[in-house]
């Protein structure tokens, strides 16, 4: 049996624009967690960027894998990163740079 310390650690991020209610982060949040057990990954935090946010969760995302603690990132789609296909690729880039491999959990 695989512990959870054997288990690569992955982070999730998700970027919400609008409403965001608890139940919506809820599913995201579970289907991250289940794409993590299926794939034998560990998921630690799951950053938030919402319309209403002051912080940038993303920029914590980026600081946390900076720590190399983790090899893997979980989005529902990439464009929880920017709704823009053209930089879409840039994002992919700039994390796996990092050596993190990016995951598209889906919707």
């Amino acid at each position: 049996m695989i512990t959870d310390e054997a288990r690569p650690l992955a982070y999730g991020y998700l970027r919400i624009m609008g409403p965001a209610d608890r139940e919506r982060l809820l599913r995201f949040h579970g289907h991250m967690s289940a794409y993590a057990q299926e794939r034998g990954f560990t998921l630690g935090n799951v950053f938030v960027d919402l319309s209403t946010s002051r912080e940038s969760g993303f920029g914590r995302l980026v600081a946390r894998l900076k720590q190399g603690d983790a090899t893997e990132v979980l989005v529902p789609t990439l464009e929880h990163f920017t709704r823009f296909p053209s930089l879409q690729a840039g994002v992919v880039t700039q994390i796996e740079a990092l050596g993190v491999t990016v995951w598209e959990v889906g919707r």
